[in-house]
């Protein structure tokens, strides 16, 4: 009986002992959502402005007389304007329809000596563009290219001592570009762009010393930064898994 007693409190005395070594049950987590971030999408409506600087060619013949070397203008200067546009956006492909309307205050002028002393002044004024853009999306990066008509008021100058002969009007051509375009936040973004632009031949028609008729091509290139605000929802909803 004591052998019994001794062995039964002994267990009794080792029991706590055991129990610390077992392994201990932990309560199961739940493990931590994973939300996803936010996708931009560049459908919908935008507006914006622009500014920049162009440089232009205008290349002067005479086709009547007085016979007069061809020659040309290089008329440069600041632009600036506002700009607006939609979007639709199919996967990474995004396409666009696009306006913009600028002031420019481009000018040169060149001179002659023979057969008369002349003055030829070029201004490229207020211009505008109706364009399709094409546009490659990289997440919140747009690289686009962009094409359409474009329009502005080209005046021509002739300065013949006391004499000046004017001409002005909308020329017409086509307009096309490559720029990039970058989302900073769900609404604004900001881009850059380079275009040229072919206004045609035009005539100029007047008396300088004899009646003389002139033509001229005009092109222009610019490079212009802008900022555009795109209203609506702005990005997609955002998921989350469990």
């Amino acid at each position: 009986m004591k052998k019994i007693l001794l062995a039964g409190a002994l267990a009794l005395i080792a029991a706590p002992a055991l129990a610390a070594d077992l392994p201990r049950r932990t309560a199961a987590v739940a493990p931590a959502p994973v939300y996803a971030a936010p996708v931009l999408t560049w459908s919908g409506f935008y507006v914006g402005a622009q500014a920049g600087y162009g440089w232009g060619k205008d290349k002067y013949s005479i086709v009547s007389a007085p016979a007069v070397a061809p020659f040309s203008t290089s008329p440069t200067g600041v632009l600036g304007g506002v700009h607006a546009g939609y979007n639709w956006q199919s996967g990474a492909f995004v396409y666009g329809l696009e306006a913009d309307l600028e002031y420019a205050n481009q000018k040169d002028k060149h001179s002659i000596t023979a057969p008369a002393a002349l003055t030829f002044s070029s201004t490229i004024g207020t211009s505008g563009s109706l364009r399709l853009r094409a546009d490659y999306a990289f997440d919140l990066t747009l690289l686009y290219v962009t094409a359409g008509l474009a329009g502005a008021d080209i005046k021509q100058t002739v300065l013949n001592g006391a004499i000046t002969t004017k001409t002005s009007g909308v020329e017409y051509g086509w307009t096309a570009g490559v720029g990039l375009e970058h989302a900073f936040t769900q609404n604004w973004s900001a881009r850059i762009e380079y275009r040229y632009t072919d206004f045609g031949t035009s005539k100029w028609a007047g008396t300088v010393i004899v009646p003389a008729t002139a033509k001229f091509d005009t092109t222009d290139q610019t490079v212009r930064v802008g900022l555009s605000y795109r209203f609506g929802g702005a990005a997609r909803p955002v998921m989350a898994r469990y």
